[in-house]
């Protein structure tokens, strides 16, 4: 038996000047190669880029925030230019942030800003010493580029700060102003400046990204941080929206709905039906590598009550991280604080995501899982919940099938009976190969006909009600009435 550490890098958070960043490190205890090939269990690999959906939820204040971001620790994935990178050789900087947040400066609400973080330790006994001396550090790096031009010295203020370690320090904040860009404008610009072209071609989050940075009110923060033998380097796209602060805009979509009734629905905010995963862990078993994060605080004492997809109660073992869910971290109190993990998924629909709150009577969560987990037999079949084959059955599934309420009905009564034997068929198949392989031949048929559920234009649940029986009876012709014909030939030939 053997330890691995799987470490994420996600977004905990944006304050007024930077972007502050945390490790789950989740410690798994990783099984035989015999459990994991007759359990069917994917092995998460390593890649250095992460995305995050982020969505803040203040009722307190009456406030949210929805973030986007694009994280990596490798040059090659977000690379800032060669007088940025070279701070990671700098051991009295402990970040560099561009931003063109409202009210960065709060002498100059108008103008973008550039921080400098320094370290507190060895600037001086007194307080203009330490502004002094960290303006001079600060100074020096500003002289050699910023990314942007014409930049002004604002401020120095000191600041409490937890490094990634835990261990907390006192950090001087050095400000700069600069002329402020839209955020379209900047996020275009800078994207294609910073991240490699595989990422931007890939989709994914960032495709979100694109389309939240078109807003007339979100922002747009980069953020380059020396860790001890790397650096993290960030792009979010935010917005910060109310329904009573006059100030701020209005959320997007029917969030005051959505909130009053306590269903929760994170793409409600991006306005989408679907989110897609980055194209560059689609043939890798990624599961960490992108993340959908909800925050929300409220002066009530809260509970989640039911989830759409699955709850993943620990991340203790591999089979954690097999099927895609929830993992709350705090699913009840004044703060709840769940991620939405994709396992092998390639994407997630409204369905999937949707969970819903409520005053905390200490109950259980429920699970309306309508997937009921994976396709078991086609799994077993072709190898892998990565393969083609498997994919293309669970997109019909998400995208199709479960976008409707008839679809939804369906499937609920559809995995009581199937699961009731794929187990058994698929536990079979791994210790078979010829059983293996006359299941896979017995599929191809039924992957056929639902391949016409592509080109099929649902609108409606009766549209989905009349190809849902087409299918069924297309289905029953060929497996069960072409081989009775064919059989009761054969016998009158003999």
């Amino acid at each position: 038996m053997h330890n691995f550490l799987i470490i994420l890098l996600l977004l905990a958070g944006s304050s007024l000047f930077a972007v502050e960043a945390f490790a789950l490190e989740v410690e798994i205890q990783k099984e035989s190669d015999r459990i994991i090939e007759s359990r069917g269990w994917l092995t998460p690999e390593i890649h250095s880029f992460q995305e995050q959906y982020q969505i803040i939820i203040d009722q307190t204040n009456s406030k949210s925030r929805i973030s986007i971001g694009m994280l990596s620790t490798h040059p090659n994935d977000i690379r800032f230019p060669d007088y940025i990178e070279a701070i990671s050789s700098n051991p009295r900087i402990l970040s560099f942030t561009l931003t063109n947040q409202f009210a960065c400066s709060p002498n100059h609400t108008e103008r973008g800003c550039v921080i400098i973080e320094v370290v507190r330790e060895g600037l001086g006994d007194n307080l203009e010493e330490i502004k002094k001396n960290s303006r001079e550090i600060a100074d020096k790096i500003v002289g050699q580029g910023v990314i942007v031009f014409g930049v002004e010295f604002d401020s120095v203020t000191l600041k409490p700060k937890t490094s990634f370690d835990g261990k907390k320090m006192i950090s001087a904040q050095v400000l700069y102003t600069t002329n402020r860009q839209s955020t379209d404008n900047l996020f275009d610009a800078l994207s294609t400046l910073l991240i490699s072209s595989d990422i931007r071609n890939a989709g994914g989050f960032y495709d979100n990204a694109v389309k939240l940075s078109e807003h007339y009110f979100a922002d747009f923060t980069v953020s380059f941080v020396p860790l001890e033998k790397n650096a993290l380097r960030s792009l979010h796209v935010s917005l910060t929206c109310s329904s009573e602060d006059p100030i701020l805009p209005d959320c997007p979509g029917h969030f005051d709905e959505m909130f009053t009734s306590g269903k929760i629905n994170p793409l409600e905010l991006l306005e989408i039906e679907n989110i897609n995963r980055s194209g560059i862990f689609a043939d890798e078993f990624l599961p960490l590598n992108s993340i959908i994060q909800v925050l929300i605080f409220s002066e009530d004492e809260l509970q989640v009550k039911s989830v759409n997809s699955g709850v993943i109660e620990k991340l203790e073992h591999l089979g954690n991280l097999q099927e895609n869910g929830w993992f709350f971290t705090s699913a009840s109190g004044n703060k709840i604080d769940g991620r939405y993990i994709f396992a092998a998924d390639p994407s997630a629909s409204k369905n999937d995501l949707a969970f819903s709150i409520g005053d905390n009577t200490e109950d259980d969560i429920e699970t309306k899982n309508t997937e009921g987990g994976g396709c078991l037999i086609a799994t077993a079949a072709f190898g892998s919940e990565l393969s083609s084959q498997v994919q293309f059955l669970r997109e019909i599934r998400d995208n199709t099938v479960l976008q409707t309420e008839s679809g939804t009905s369906f499937m609920v009564g559809f995995n009581q009976f199937y699961y009731s034997f794929s187990p058994v068929i698929a536990d079979y198949e791994r210790e078979n190969s010829a059983f293996k392989e006359a299941v896979k031949i017995t599929l191809t048929p039924l992957l056929t006909s639902l391949t016409l559920l592509q080109y099929a234009d649902i609108d409606s649940e009766s549209e989905m009600i009349g190809y849902g029986i087409g299918i069924i009876l297309l289905n029953i012709v060929m497996y069960f009435v072409a081989p009775a014909v064919l059989i009761m030939n054969i016998k009158k030939r003999v």
